[in-house]
């Protein structure tokens, strides 16, 4: 759709949407298509009630969207803004309460439609950057940020619709205080006859219970390592002589364990199976800060090499994943979209890794990792069919998610995960039933009976380790694609 002269004149601010474990993805889907995504623009008019009267205003909604989506998979609205033109008496208005830059928190509605199904998601907490007005007689914000994916459950066509807008503007004096100390806060509908749809894509593929590859065992202790054939060792591997009592002594079993306490950090990312609603999930990208090398014990005995690290998940200062918010359609349950706060809680996450320090057996130098973590996992900002379900304040699961993924790598050639090298680790996982939930009626038996329970497969990509003692090392670490 053609971008409008008068708009593409203005000044803009294009804000992009960027984003360990499982239990985010419950009613939450947040993904990345794998769908090829285009950009779209969408002129819209919408009548805005300002505090000095009923105000036309053009409102520009620009986003990428998907052309396809997979029954079961969650597909991302990627790169959203929305953008208008205030109108110049605003502007002047401002002004004369002495502003010299006005900022604004935008929030949209917007209704995903798939056959006889459809749900209004809110794309709120869009911000825009503070422009000057100052003798300007034209401003333009464009607020932007990531908004909620959908998941679709059956063939067919959707829709991605535009509907409610409000927005917060701030307008502030020279000296950064606000010249509005309560900011102004604006409602707009949009003007009849219009033709709102943002985006609409293809769902193809047959209706599925399930996506991804089925959940994996817990593998048996004499198989986390396969049967290598022996070579001889390479010039990358050099064999060290035997030692013998001869020469040094006996040596112990096994050493000593020291540890070095090496910070580093990194960003996890991934899918999981929501078993229950039948549909994938995006988990993160979640930041995480990782203490390396807290134990290290080389066993000769068992030829081994035992290291343990920890994990720290780390949002606004909070032990925590970034909350995130998104909607599931055609899954038996009414379309459903909430917000998930995912809290650390316990002990920090535990990093353990077992390599097999035996070149002749094993010159690959094989490697197994299990990481541990413990969450609580609260649900808040829900509406079922696009009706507000008061879940109440403390809407969480009854017991803390214990949450245990395992990853295998080599070095030789460096292929798999490793705890510096990052790479793909999975498991599965249980939600516990849910309590607190529900303001004058208990709502604990309807998010039990729709959520929880185990089997929801789980795969995560971490990416290498930025390690601010190795320049080297990537820094800042980078955001992974997640695998399916």
């Amino acid at each position: 759709m053609a971008f409008s002269t008068h708009w593409a004149t203005h000044r803009s601010a294009r804000l992009t949407a960027g984003g360990l474990l499982v239990v985010a993805a419950s009613i939450l889907p947040s993904a990345e298509s794998a769908a090829q995504a285009r950009p779209s623009e969408t002129v819209l008019g919408y009548l805005c009630q300002f505090p000095s009267g009923s105000q036309a205003v053009t409102v520009v909604v620009s986003g990428t969207f998907a052309d396809e989506a997979t029954p079961g998979e969650p597909v991302e609205t990627g790169d959203v803004t929305v953008g208008l033109d205030l109108p110049p008496e605003v502007t002047r208005t401002l002004e004369q309460a002495g502003a010299t830059e006005v900022s604004a928190r935008a929030h949209l509605s917007v209704v995903y439609a798939a056959g006889t199904d459809s749900a209004e998601a809110d794309w709120s907490g869009l911000t825009a950057p503070a422009q000057d007005i100052t003798g300007e007689e034209d401003v333009s914000l464009v607020a932007g940020g990531p908004v909620p994916t959908a998941t679709f459950g059956s063939p067919g066509t959707a829709t991605v619709t535009a509907s409610d807008l409000s927005f917060r503007l701030d307008p502030s004096k020279p000296d950064g205080t606000p010249a509005v100390p309560s900011g102004i806060d604006v409602s707009c509908a949009v003007q009849g006859g219009q033709n709102a749809v943002l985006a609409s894509l293809t769902v193809s593929g047959p209706t599925t219970d399930e996506t991804g590859p089925p959940p994996s065992a817990e593998p048996d202790p004499d198989d986390l390592f396969p049967e290598e054939p022996r070579s001889e060792p390479t010039e990358e591997a050099p064999r060290e002589p035997a030692r013998t009592q001869a020469d040094e002594g006996p040596e112990p079993c096994p050493s000593p364990p020291f540890g070095l306490n090496i910070p580093a950090d990194t960003y996890a990312t991934g899918y999981t199976n929501v078993k229950k609603l039948g549909g994938a999930a995006l988990l993160g990208p979640a930041h995480t800060n990782v203490t390396m090398m807290t134990s290290y014990v080389n066993d000769n005995c068992l030829n081994t090499v035992q290291v343990g690290s920890t994990a720290e998940f780390g949002h606004e200062g909070k032990r925590q994943l970034p909350p995130a918010q998104g909607t599931f359609l055609t899954f038996g349950f009414m379309p459903t979209t909430a917000t998930i706060v995912l809290e650390q809680v316990g002990p920090t996450a535990a990093i353990d890794s077992v390599a097999l320090n035996d070149l002749e057996k094993y010159p690959s130098y094989p490697e197994y990792t299990t990481i541990s973590a413990t969450f609580a996992l609260r649900v808040k900002d829900v509406q079922v069919n696009g009706v507000a379900l008061d879940v109440g304040p403390d809407c969480h699961t009854a017991q803390p998610i214990k949450q245990v993924l395992h990853a295998y790598g080599t070095t030789y050639p460096a292929e798999g995960y490793t705890v510096q090298r990052g790479g793909t680790m999975d498991g599965t996982t249980y939600i516990p039933p849910f309590e607190g939930c529900g303001v004058g009626e208990d709502l604990d038996p309807l998010l039990t009976a729709s959520i929880s329970g185990g089997g929801n497969y789980i795969k995560m990509t971490q990416a290498p380790l930025c390690l601010p003692s190795n320049p080297e090392s990537p820094c800042p670490p980078e955001k992974p694609r997640p695998e399916r």
